[in-house]
């Protein structure tokens, strides 16, 4: 019987540290009009500062830059003609639509790869703070469409929220996951490729983030798993197992250094602010998700199963 028992314990302790360290490659609806890239996201949540994304596996991805040259922000694809960004992006008066532009459908910063577009308006949120960056959303308007035809680009599903839920989205402990071309370390050096780390929602009182956030209503905390937090202004999101597809779920805000230990990230909630983005990006084909609390990822599911059947085994 103890024999058994072992042996039951070495193949699921097997199989459980073999998932552990492998990549999670993340299959979308290639149907979907949203939330799906060329390519499906590989995500080893367990590399430290996180990791480079896989090619065009991110298609929603913008690269906001000053001049056609030097990137300054992140932000993510709404539709043809509007991109979402955080409000501390675009806040400076000298940063007006003439010298700014926006690059989509490249991974790389140098890349001579994708689309190149001018900025016609930009939109701050009309309440945003810039003292606690509590509003800090933003949505860029472009002088032409973005064209769907080129494979490499998509659009950013958002969610859709009851109300009575959109104070409390996304729920504590969800696995998320941040883009950008931002520092991977304190004072380090902007990587050339586009990168991808795992964080994970946590509670505003929790120590890591009750000291650093400012408006536990409008924003969220993430911790980090050893650092960095993707760039500022742009995605964080969340996989819908139900959907087979990505939504977002906030907008890197800001944080101490490069996402230290000791704090967390602080990230825009974007369930609250689908009514101002509707009213100003209106029909130009936004797609919203409905969402709830209740979702619990399969890998959970199976592993709570293993965990069962082994009690069950070592009783008999």
């Amino acid at each position: 019987m103890i024999r058994r028992s072992a042996f039951i314990c070495l193949v699921v302790c097997s199989y459980l540290s073999q998932y552990s360290i492998q990549a999670t490659v993340f299959s979308c609806d290639n149907t979907a009009s949203c939330g799906c890239s060329r390519f499906n996201a590989n995500i080893n949540a367990r590399i430290v500062g996180g990791e480079t994304a896989a090619s065009h596996s991110w298609g929603w991805a913008v690269s906001l830059r000053i001049s056609f040259a030097h990137n300054i922000c992140g932000g993510s694809i709404l539709s043809r003609y509007y991109v979402l960004t955080a409000a501390h992006c675009v806040e400076n008066r000298v940063l007006t639509p003439s010298v700014l532009s926006i690059v989509v459908g490249a991974d790389t910063l140098n890349s001579t790869e994708g689309q190149t577009l001018s900025l016609s308006e930009i939109f701050i949120h009309p309440n945003y703070d810039s003292r606690t960056k509590k509003n800090d959303i933003a949505i860029l308007y472009l002088s032409k469409p973005i064209d769907f035809n080129d494979l490499n680009v998509a659009q950013i599903c958002l969610p859709t929220v009851p109300e009575s839920e959109q104070f409390r989205y996304p729920i504590v402990n969800r696995p998320l996951v941040a883009i950008g071309w931002g520092r991977n370390a304190s004072g380090g050096s902007l990587p050339n490729s586009l990168r991808q780390v795992t964080v994970r929602t946590i509670g505003n009182k929790e120590r890591t983030c009750q000291s650093i956030i400012n408006n536990v209503e409008f924003q969220f905390c993430a911790a980090v798993n050893g650092g960095g937090k993707g760039d500022s202004g742009g995605p964080l999101m969340y996989y819908s197992e139900k959907d087979k597809l990505w939504v977002l779920a906030g907008i890197t805000s800001y944080g101490l250094g490069c996402a230290l230990a000791d704090y967390a990230g602080v990230y825009t909630r974007v369930s609250l602010y689908i009514k101002w983005i509707r009213s100003i990006v209106g029909d130009d084909s936004m797609v919203t998700i409905p969402q709830n609390k209740a979702n619990i990822d399969s890998m959970s599911i199976l592993i709570i199963f293993i965990l069962i059947s082994f009690r069950i085994m070592i009783r008999i």
